[in-house]
């Protein structure tokens, strides 16, 4: 543990977090882009380049779906400048796409086609990114950079530092994190060996005023740095595992834990680091419950100040669950189909009717409906609701068709 006399060196010049690329893009992190556009690359694996007129017209139709609640302008980046070719380490940070392939033609890991084809959940993958990313990272550094870490014995996990350093200001009665305080604080000690304890401390001591920062190294010294750092907190954000109450400068936004899910935020940060296997981790991840507790959690937890009169509105329109056929109004909820997150309405044209595991099977992506009624289960869910739930339903004619079609082609869950 270091004393608050210390100040800590780079361990060489270029010391730095990276997430993503150079020219990041907030907003990619978001899970309707970044596994949007994964479920679009699936469609054409094998068959296009990243280059090609089909890629193209998959992001200008992601574009056009996200333009009203993400503001992410995919269609400019198309052709030979295309998205993968500028940003495409935001695929291969995280492990779905595969890094040093030159032909352009789009490929994804077999981790990227479980996610696409929905085998892995959205929760699952998140979970699994928090505890096994890792810097150095060959997908996204050189081979020279990352011998530079490993020169100096240096190998961290940045999601897992961000959420226990929350952790632990929490017991202290600070519990939130600002872009500033990992920037300049967390990222400098974490070149140097540091642990939350220390990294706890000097966020407290800089607080009080019994630190000055001026002699510290500067860890974010190019033009994107900053953003590119914050991508970090931006993607914890973006998985619902912190909330952000929002500055009017981006070093002062406060990055607090997502109260509904303390409990499996530390039963990830307890889960022990292993350079297991892919299938290992999902394991893990499975029988540590982690991921279903997060998902029953958060559509438990979910609440809008509009919410008793959608309910209403939508149960008035259909009593009965649109799955099940189930009437005992005591076990209904109102499920939106385009997510409120998302600019989804709270009218009777985007809800359905379901049943209260039929509705967080919905929005935890286990199970989705097509515009044509095709109702489509996960893997896990078709263990156990197989012989129950039909393949196709009839639609409502009140519900816009256009909801359903955005929900199945962009989103996968919570």
């Amino acid at each position: 543990m270091f004393d608050k006399t210390f100040i800590p060196q780079k361990p060489f010049a270029n010391f730095k977090w990276k997430w993503a690329c150079l020219q990041c893009t907030e907003g990619i992190n978001d899970p309707v882009v970044l596994l949007g556009v994964l479920f679009r690359m699936k469609k054409l694996e094998g068959k296009y380049k990243y280059s090609s007129q089909e890629f193209a017209q998959e992001l200008i139709d992601l574009s056009q779906d996200i333009e009203d609640s993400i503001g992410v302008d995919l269609a400019r980046r198309t052709g030979e400048r295309n998205l993968i070719r500028n940003s495409g380490q935001y695929w291969r940070a995280v492990g779905l796409i595969p890094q040093g392939d030159r032909s352009g033609i789009i490929k994804l890991t077999e981790f990227g086609r479980r996610v696409a084809d929905r085998e892995i959940s959205q929760t699952e993958f998140s979970a699994i990114t928090v505890q096994t990313f890792k810097l150095p990272n060959e997908a996204i550094q050189g081979e020279e950079e990352c011998l530079e870490w490993e020169s100096h014995s240096l190998i961290i996990y940045p999601l897992r530092i961000i959420l226990g350093t929350i952790c632990e200001l929490q017991k202290r009665g600070q519990g939130y994190l600002t872009t500033e305080e990992l920037t300049k604080i967390i990222i400098p000690l974490s070149g140097v060996h540091a642990n939350t304890e220390d990294y706890v401390n000097f966020i407290c001591w800089h607080r009080q005023g019994e630190i000055n920062l001026e002699k510290w190294p500067d860890c974010c010294v190019g033009a994107n740095d900053f953003r590119i750092a914050r991508e970090f907190l931006l993607f914890l954000e973006n998985y619902g595992y912190i909330n952000r109450i929002g500055e009017a400068a981006r070093a002062d936004e406060k990055y607090l834990l997502n109260p509904l899910i303390l409990d499996e935020i530390n039963a990830i940060l307890s889960t022990p680091i292993t350079d297991a296997s892919l299938k290992v981790a999902i394991e893990q991840i499975r029988t540590t419950n982690i991921a279903s507790e997060v998902e029953r959690k958060r559509v438990q937890g979910t609440y809008r100040p509009n919410q008793a009169s959608f309910r209403k509105a939508v149960l008035s329109a259909c009593p009965r669950c649109i799955i099940t056929n189930v009437t005992m109004p005591e076990v209904l909820e109102a499920a939106h189909i385009k997510p409120f997150k998302y600019k989804g309405e709270d009218t009777i044209a985007n809800g359905f009717s379901m049943r209260t595991d039929i509705h967080l099977l919905f929005d935890a992506g286990h199970l989705r409906i097509a515009p044509d009624g095709l109702v489509e289960l996960s893997n896990r869910a078709r263990m156990d609701y197989g012989a129950t739930i039909p393949p196709r339903i009839v639609i409502p004619e009140f519900t816009n068709r256009e909801f359903l079609r955005w929900r199945w082609d962009n989103y996968n869950g919570i």
